[in-house]
C-alpha cells in the first residue's frame, strides 16, 4: 500500500509540470537562507563591529578584524558555490578518455599463482615495470577466463577494481532500479542535500568538506572575535545592558551554535576522508565477490578501498580529481587476503 502511495505520488510529479516547478523552487528555499544568514553576518561584524573599532575603540584591532575575516568569507563561500554548481558526477556519464590511465586485465589468481606473482615482483623491484611485462607474467597462469573481468592492473601493478567487486548479499549485480542502471563501485543514488541543492558526489566531494573546514573556522573566528568586547561592553553599566547591539548577541548565539555543529562535521568527515568512506560506506556493511562462481565476502570493517591515508586523501583533495568515479585503486594487502580467504574457503576438504 505504502509503495503504491509513493509511486503514485511520483507518477503525479512527473505529469504535473507546475509541481516540478513549485518543487525546484523549493529546493533553493535552504540556499536562499544560507545566503542571506552569511550577508546579514557580514553586515553585523563589518559594519556594527569593526566599523566601531575603527572610528572609536581600537583602528588597529579593526583592521586585523577585516584582514583576517575576508579570506575566511571568501574561501567559505567559493566552497559553498563550487559545490553546489559542480556535478557530483553520475554512473551514466561518458568516461573521460585518458581518466583511468592504462590498465592491464588480469582473471582471478590463485593463492600459489599471486605468491608466485609477488616473489617475481620483489625480483624486479629495482627495475621498470612495463605493460608488456604484466601481460606475459600472467599469460603464463593457466586459470580458467571469468565471465566478466572486474580488476585490472595499473602500471605499477597493483589491484584496480573497474566492474563490481561490491554486489548485493544474494551476490547479484548491483542495479539502480530508477536510472535503470548497473551501479558501479562505490555508486548510489543519491537524493539531494537541501543545503547545497544538489548530491554529494566524486567530483564535488572536495568542495563539499572545504565548505565544512572553512565554515566551521568562520563560524569560530566570529564568535570569538565578538565575544570579547560584548562582556567588556555589558559590565560597564546597566544601561550598557539596554543599550547593548543585538547584533553582537546574535553574532555570538548563532555564531557559536553553527560551530559547535560543524566542528562535529567537520571532524566526522576529516575521519571519512582518511579512510576513503562515504557516509553510506561508513554505516552499511559491504559486500564483495571477487569471482562470478564464487562466494560473497561480507563485512562491515573490510574497506578494500582505503589505500593508506595520504593517498586517501589526494584522492579525494587533489589538485583535480584522479580517475572517473567508475574505477577505484584497491589496498593490495587487502584484496589479497580476502581472495587467500576465499581460496580456503572454497578448497575442498583433504582426506586423512
Amino acid at each position: 500500500m505504502v509503495q503504491s502511495e509513493s509511486s503514485g505520488i511520483e507518477k503525479w510529479l512527473e505529469e504535473n509540470k507546475f509541481a516540478q516547478f513549485l518543487f525546484k523552487i523549493g529546493n533553493y528555499i535552504p540556499v536562499v537562507f544560507l545566503i542571506a544568514l552569511v550577508s546579514w553576518s557580514y553586515y553585523a561584524f563589518v559594519f556594527r563591529l569593526c566599523l566601531l573599532y575603527l572610528l572609536n575603540v581600537n583602528p588597529t584591532q579593526g583592521v586585523v578584524y577585516l584582514v583576517l575575516y575576508h579570506p575566511l568569507l571568501v574561501l567559505m563561500m567559493w566552497s559553498y558555490f563550487k559545490a553546489t554548481l559542480t556535478s557530483p558526477g553520475y554512473s551514466t556519464d561518458p568516461p573521460i578518455a585518458g581518466s583511468t590511465g592504462s590498465h592491464q586485465s588480469i582473471s582471478y589468481h590463485s593463492v600459489e599463482q599471486r605468491r608466485s606473482n609477488s616473489a617475481q615482483n620483489s625480483i624486479d623491484s629495482n627495475s621498470p615495470i612495463h605493460l608488456d611485462d604484466i601481460e606475459n607474467r600472467d599469460s603464463s597462469f593457466d586459470v580458467p577466463a571469468t565471465k566478466s573481468k572486474t580488476i585490472v592492473l595499473d602500471e605499477n601493478g597493483n589491484p584496480v577494481s573497474v566492474g563490481s567487486i561490491m554486489v548485493k548479499q544474494s551476490g547479484e549485480k548491483r542495479y539502480c532500479q530508477k536510472c535503470q542502471h548497473d551501479k558501479p563501485d562505490r555508486t548510489h543514488h543519491c537524493r539531494v542535500c537541501k543545503k547545497l541543492n544538489n548530491c554529494i558526489g566524486f567530483r564535488n566531494h572536495k568542495y563539499f568538506y572545504l565548505f565544512i573546514v572553512w565554515g566551521t573556522i568562520y563560524c569560530f573566528f566570529v564568535t570569538l572575535a565578538t565575544l570579547p568586547p560584548t562582556i567588556q561592553y555589558a559590565q560597564s553599566s546597566y544601561e550598557a545592558i539596554i543599550n547593548l547591539d543585538l547584533n553582537w548577541s546574535f553574532l555570538i548565539l548563532i555564531g557559536g551554535i553553527f560551530g559547535l555543529c560543524l566542528i562535529g562535521f567537520a571532524v566526522y568527515h576529516t575521519s571519512l576522508l582518511f579512510s576513503n568512506q562515504t557516509t553510506l560506506e561508513s554505516l552499511s556493511k559491504h559486500n564483495y565477490k571477487i569471482k562470478d562462481d564464487g562466494d560473497v565476502t561480507t563485512s562491515k570493517y573490510l574497506n578494500l578501498f582505503d589505500i593508506g591515508k595520504r593517498a586517501n586523501f589526494i584522492q579525494v583533495m587533489g589538485p583535480e580529481c584522479l580517475g572517473d568515479g567508475r574505477s577505484w585503486p584497491l589496498n593490495s594487502y587487502k584484496y589479497n587476503t580476502l581472495c587467500e580467504s576465499v581460496e580456503n574457503l572454497t578448497k575442498p576438504p583433504q582426506s586423512a
